[in-house]
């Protein structure tokens, strides 16, 4: 009976072993996964020449300048919201955090093609990745005592 009880304790090592390394080998392709992702998402936000669906050159077709800035007003909060949530699914608050400083940006002005409610609902779950990165809402990693700031004033 020892000898059973030994070869499954043996056989259970093997088995939690070879899981938690199939494991380890699924969080670090999620990990490059999420990162391409990440990195594609962004390209279509953060488009080369001016943004994603800004022409070039300036045709003078106002029709056309109005159906892109309608596209552009529904795909960019919908893109953002996309990958917003491929971030916080993989545990990558910090880059959720990172968002936002592109969206504030004035050289892309990404916020602009935000309604309010859009802007207040993106906001919160900035709010709710900094709380789990434990950084403040502005992406510092440590929170600025209120004592230290009525010392620099």
């Amino acid at each position: 009976r020892p000898h059973s009880m030994t070869k499954k304790a043996v056989v259970s090592t093997q088995s939690t072993g070879s899981h938690e390394l199939a494991m380890q080998r699924w969080e670090q392709h999620l990990i490059v996964q999420t990162q391409l992702t990440r990195d594609k998402m962004l390209n279509v936000l953060l488009f080369i020449d001016g943004g994603w669906m800004i022409d070039e050159v300036d045709t003078g077709d106002v029709e056309r300048r109005e159906q892109l800035e309608s596209l552009r007003r529904v795909c960019i909060p919908s893109t953002t919201f996309l990958l917003v949530n491929v971030l916080t699914e993989s545990g990558q608050d910090a880059a959720v955090v990172e968002l936002a400083d592109y969206l504030a940006s004035e050289q892309y002005q990404l916020y602009t093609l935000f309604t309010k409610e859009e802007l207040r609902r993106f906001l919160v779950r900035v709010y709710e990745s900094s709380i789990r990165c434990g950084c403040d809402p502005l992406g510092f990693n440590e929170p600025v005592a209120e004592e230290q700031l009525a010392e620099d004033n």
